[in-house]
């Protein structure tokens, strides 16, 4: 337990540095163009180190994260090499023809990124959502810590197409994991700019009649 002290010095410096929380999440980008210079193997630690002080249902912390470079990334990359086949239509009717040639080379070489962070979930009885949903609390960490870090990065759910292999390659036993995102990390090539956010997407709700007709 922390102390009165202890818990007032941590509400100060939150209060301080809450400006710069809100600055990351509402600055950081989906990159799909990475530069191939490594990433340090402390800023790595640092922020693998926040994809295990997510908040997770019961305390169960089930995530397990392979952090793959070179031959493993590699491997990985080679997997996806086939997924633009099959959303090319819909991403050229949304993105045209810029964006089908971005994730063409998304997905022949991750874009350059050297760091692929492959995030499973455990699989337990009771509630198995909980745990997908605890990982991907874990993967927000990640993200934003990188993002702190001038690490870009990206979470591609269109991983899970391929999970057979994925957890194959990563020696998983699908029984006891679940494969929730494949996300790529390294310096940013590209600063894109933000999309608009959707409108009414927050119900602030006292009494029934504030949620009624929604």
């Amino acid at each position: 337990m922390f102390s009165q002290a202890g818990n007032s010095a941590i509400l100060r410096r939150m209060q301080y540095d809450a400006s710069m929380v809100h600055d990351l999440i509402k600055t950081r980008r989906a990159i799909r163009r990475f530069k191939p210079d490594p990433i340090p193997q402390g800023i790595l630690d640092r922020i693998m180190e926040a994809g295990i002080w997510a908040p997770s249902a019961m305390n169960r912390q089930p995530w397990k994260y392979f952090v793959l470079s070179e031959e493993m990334r590699d491997r990985l990359a080679n997997l996806h090499q086939g997924l633009i086949e099959q959303i090319e239509d819909r991403i050229r009717e949304k993105y045209g023809e810029e964006g089908v040639e971005i994730r063409r080379n998304l997905y022949k070489n991750f874009a350059d990124a050297p760091i692929a962070i492959v995030c499973f979930a455990e699989i337990t009885e009771g509630t198995p959502k909980a745990n997908v949903i605890s990982v991907a609390l874990g993967c927000q960490n990640i993200v934003v810590s990188a993002w702190a870090e001038g690490i870009g990065s990206l979470i591609m759910t269109s991983s899970l197409a391929m999970t057979d292999e994925i957890s194959f390659l990563c020696g998983v036993d699908q029984k006891k994991f679940e494969l929730v995102a494949v996300i790529l990390l390294g310096y940013p090539n590209e600063t894109p700019q933000p999309p608009e956010r959707r409108k009414k997407r927050v119900v602030y709700a006292s009494a029934p009649s504030d949620i009624r007709g929604i």
